[in-house]
């Protein structure tokens, strides 16, 4: 008798979850319209996080809408979950956590999907991590194939996988109204290292804008969380810019190129707002300019005034020069 009150026990709980959609058959009248209003408010918050999740990580241009949410900017969906949540609080007279919480008691489990089984498949099917940065101060002019050019300018294709430069996936921002660009845009990279290559075209010129490049932090756009993160990867890549800039002006003073100390703290600091490229590049025509002077005084008896008296001005000029010119044209591009 005991094993057929067990068993009869185990057809009931079957029975209270065999279709999703309805509350368990325990649940006084009440509750049971409760758990209606709760699993539709957990169905629509799961909803419009994943599509949230989805528009953060995916290249704009290849996303299907295939429900409501996945149309709805990041503002649209704001406004579409607390609309949710004063609906399922005004039906039920539980705040939205309270609501959920309650809902997840009752709730049916999901089955645990096997992995034991073709496991080569299921590797296969795992999502793979993208390797995204932010670009950020974008002319609004800037266009998808003028800006995968910049990342290619420094990118080359044979250091894609399969040599396949096409794996540089480009989502620029735009308006959801105008159509017209925001200065935005997330990079997508099939490798870590292209990732932390492309950082190098942080404060880089395109388009008369200097750029920002920055590691990006996912999804969560107002957690503190993703606040923490970024200010973490904006620290560490500040630090190896800093480190980096030192590094070039070092080289050029055991070259006996620079002297120890020609170049003063101001225009050391201006070096660290600008690209390594800016920075190397107006080193290389500092030093030449100086050499050519020297010749010319030596050769040509030139005037002690044609001599560089002011290092650091010279070189705070030149830095601005070439950061206007942009490095697109590399070394080729005239002196100022």
């Amino acid at each position: 008798a005991g094993k057929k009150k067990r068993k009869k026990r185990k057809h009931d709980d079957d029975d209270e979850h065999d279709n999703d959609d309805e509350p368990p058959k325990l649940l006084s009248e009440e509750d049971q319209r409760k758990f209606q209003v709760a699993k539709q408010l957990h169905d629509t918050l799961a909803e419009l996080e994943n599509n949230a999740n989805i528009d953060a990580a995916q290249d704009g241009n290849n996303v299907t809408a295939s429900s409501p949410a996945s149309t709805m900017n990041a503002k649209e969906r704001r406004s579409a979950k607390r609309k949710a949540e004063a609906i399922a609080t005004e039906q039920t007279g539980c705040s939205p956590e309270e609501l959920l919480q309650w809902y997840k008691q009752y709730a049916p489990k999901q089955p645990k999907k096997n992995t034991s089984d073709n496991d080569e498949n299921n590797n296969d099917n795992k999502k793979k991590i993208p390797y995204i940065v932010f670009v950020g101060q974008l002319s609004y002019k800037t266009t998808l194939q003028s800006l995968r050019d910049h990342f290619l300018s420094i990118l080359s294709p044979a250091s894609f996988p399969n040599h396949d430069a096409s794996l540089l996936k480009i989502r620029l921002l735009t308006d959801p109204k105008t159509k017209t660009s925001r200065g935005m845009a997330f990079v997508e990279l099939p490798t870590p290292e292209l990732m932390y290559e492309s950082l190098k075209l942080h404060l880089t010129h395109l388009d008369g804008r200097r750029i920002n490049v920055e590691r990006s932090s996912g999804g969560g756009k107002h957690s503190s969380l993703k606040k923490s993160k970024i200010q973490t990867f904006r620290e560490k890549q500040s630090d190896y810019i800093s480190k980096t800039v030192d590094g070039i002006i070092e080289s050029f003073v055991k070259n006996g190129e620079v002297e120890e100390e020609e170049l003063d703290d101001g225009v050391r600091g201006l070096c660290k707002r600008h690209s390594v490229q800016v920075v190397e590049r107006a080193l290389r025509e500092f030093v030449e300019e100086k050499r050519s002077r020297k010749e010319r005084k030596e050769t040509l008896g030139e005037k002690e005034e044609e001599e560089l008296r002011n290092p650091s001005a010279f070189l705070t000029h030149m830095i601005g020069r070439i950061a206007e010119e942009g490095i697109g044209g590399g070394d080729s591009g005239e002196k100022g």
